[in-house]
């Protein structure tokens, strides 16, 4: 679609630059080729009379002139998409529609696959697209890019609106071949084993039960970081390691590996993971159905 001689398209690309994505991420980002965006950044100087973005380093850096466009981009396809959207019902039996959400693994394995296994019947014709949470993906829900953000309370967008999800609490799990754990864990053992955690990236290094035992002063001797809750749980299999998890999901563990779930002999406190979505999608019923959908679940849940 062109408008004042201007392909729309076009301005999906520049919002994507704007938001400091280089050549190749933009274009994987899109599913498009990099000499697609390059061409598609040629035009759009020509159109702006103006360079847009200069190289510096390995970096696309935004001229003065791009840096007044990234708002106003960002708000035009904001509106672009919610006219698109916008309709008057929304049937889940027949409704083509593609949603995105960001949450982090342990959501997806504990609490989506049921929801998955449920919509596959119900919706058949709806898609949706899991990005696991991090420093990268999370802001996408802020800049309007996703549908929703399942992430803990107190990590939410303020500006957005949110429904809490569920709670849950922490376990630990041990090898079943760790003979030197029995039924149950005394806070010594605890604190005498080699730990195995969770790292969220280098902005965010400390997951909650880590959070929660600093608050008690309370140290352990982590010996493996991980990038993903599942691959704890991996990785304590077949060693004197010891990890403290969501209980939902070492129950999980427990049942495909071989794996002692023990109850944690420190006080770690529960946690509520909440549904976010972005305030310009409140009027939208595809958006609204889903999030009536994912609730419900969690109630089952």
């Amino acid at each position: 679609m062109r408008f004042h001689r201007l392909d729309l398209n076009l301005l999906v690309i520049l919002d994507h630059l704007l938001q400091g994505k280089s050549v190749s991420q933009t274009a994987q980002f899109l599913s498009l080729t990099q000499p697609a965006i390059s061409n598609s950044l040629a035009r759009l100087r020509v159109h702006f009379e103006d360079e847009l973005f200069v190289q510096v380093g390995r970096r696309l850096e935004p001229t003065p002139f791009a840096k007044t466009l990234a708002e106003p981009v960002k708000t035009a396809l904001q509106d672009i998409e919610r006219i698109i959207i916008a309709r008057s019902d929304f049937d889940p039996a027949t409704a083509e529609r593609d949603f995105t959400l960001v949450c982090s693994d342990y959501v997806y394995t504990a609490f989506l696959t049921r929801v998955i296994r449920k919509l596959a019947v119900i919706a058949p014709k709806v898609n949706i697209l899991v990005m696991l949470n991090s420093e990268m993906t999370s802001p996408l829900l802020n800049d309007g890019q996703v549908d929703f953000l399942i992430t803990p309370q107190g990590l939410t967008f303020p500006l957005h609106p949110s429904v809490p999800l569920f709670s849950d609490d922490f376990s630990c799990i041990v090898w079943t071949g760790n003979e030197e754990v029995g039924d149950s864990l005394t806070r010594e053992q605890y604190l005498d084993m080699r730990h195995v955690s969770v790292t969220l990236g280098p902005k965010n290094p400390k997951h909650i039960e880590q959070k929660s035992l600093d608050m008690l002063n309370i140290e352990r001797r982590i010996v493996v970081y991980t990038p993903t809750f599942n691959a704890v749980a991996d990785t304590v299999v077949g060693t004197p390691y010891i990890a403290t998890v969501h209980s939902r999901t070492a129950r999980l563990f427990a049942d495909r590996l071989p794996l002692k779930v023990l109850k944690a002999p420190v006080p770690i406190a529960t946690f509520t993971e909440c549904l976010q979505w972005h305030r310009n999608k409140d009027a939208d019923t595809g958006t609204l159905w889903l999030k009536e959908f994912l609730v419900a679940c969690a109630r089952d849940f």
